[in-house]
């Protein structure tokens, strides 16, 4: 293999890195975000449950508590899948590095 070979192929490793770590970050990122929205709805949810019990909720509280359920629900399965989806893409990812000898 000629310099210009090794070069190329460690710039490509490289670059794989970069990409991994972009990634990684958005998905972080994505996370982040998804959390937040849970600990927003978390408080809306308080505030209506609040307000219930002190005889001062609105008409429609009974609908809006399920559709916030509905939706802190739907972001705890998001989480869930990308929490799975990031254990077994890390495993894969690091699991041939740590038995290759030349690592």
């Amino acid at each position: 293999m000629g310099f210009l070979d090794k070069v190329k192929d460690t710039a490509s490793k490289a670059a794989e890195k970069v990409q991994q770590a972009a990634e990684t970050g958005q998905e972080k990122l994505e996370e982040q975000k998804t959390k937040k929205k849970v600990g927003d709805l978390k408080e809306a949810l308080g505030s209506i449950v609040y307000a219930q019990r002190t005889g001062a909720a609105p008409e429609n509280a009974e609908a809006d508590i399920t559709r916030i359920v509905q939706e802190i629900q739907a972001a705890e399965v998001q989480l869930a899948a990308a929490a799975d989806e990031s254990s077994s893409s890390s495993v894969a990812t690091d699991g041939p590095a740590a038995t290759d000898p030349t690592a």
